[in-house]
């Protein structure tokens, strides 16, 4: 797991985060709870979750779109949802492991594919093909360029490691995007990981710790 080497991203250990729900049924709502909920033993924060428009995190049900501000991001947009969950009825699995990816976010982790110590045998004609583009930027028109800006910046791009908090690497992290067998050389493809891993465990204790025991 890895996070952008800036304090600030992260918040304060020991704090309860007010997460507001701004729309969304009960059953959503509940599932988005237990979902988030995976994080809670393993860092020192916990989660107020309300109804209405006033919170640290606000959630707005959206069919199509899983995304999320990273970490204290969210403080910048004080009028806007911070994070968007597409509800999944009859896929509880598949929204659980979603919804954790999206907390991850919250909570300052990055994508595990773009971790600096990540080493994909991308094979970058493979995928610039199969999204529509082609190996030369310069052949690029406006959607083009949005596209390769994406695919570097999802996928193909590591993290500098001079500018990250970083863990090795790990295949199993619920921050990691599935990689397609196609889209590599060699024998290398991750499918969607449905829980945290020890990896992701590990890395939110240390950012955001318990006060150290003193000893009577």
């Amino acid at each position: 797991m890895w996070a952008k080497n800036n304090p600030a991203k992260f918040w304060t250990p020991g704090s309860t985060l007010r997460i507001a729900f701004l729309n969304g049924t009960q059953a959503f709502k509940d599932a988005t709870i237990t979902a988030a909920s995976n994080w809670l033993p393993h860092i020192n924060l916990k989660f107020d979750f309300v109804e209405g428009e006033v919170g640290d995190i606000r959630i707005l049900s959206e069919e199509g779109t899983f995304s999320s501000l990273i970490g204290t991001d969210a403080l910048l947009h004080p009028d806007e949802p911070t994070m968007k969950l597409w509800p999944h009825p009859g896929q509880a699995r598949y929204f659980a492991a979603n919804a954790m990816h999206e907390f991850g976010h919250m909570l300052g982790a990055e994508h595990e594919q773009t971790n600096p110590t990540a080493d994909i045998p991308w094979d970058k004609p493979a995928i610039y093909a199969q999204f529509g583009i082609t190996e030369n930027p310069e052949d690029d028109d406006s959607q083009a360029r949005v596209t390769r800006e994406r695919l570097h910046q999802w996928y193909l791009d590591r993290a500098d490691p001079s500018e990250s908090i970083y863990s090795e690497y790990d295949r199993k992290s619920i921050m990691h995007y599935v990689i397609y067998q196609s889209w590599t050389k060699g024998d290398f493809q991750n499918f969607l990981n449905l829980s945290l891993s020890d990896k992701d465990k590990a890395f939110m204790a240390k950012a955001y710790p318990y006060p150290a025991e003193t000893s009577q």
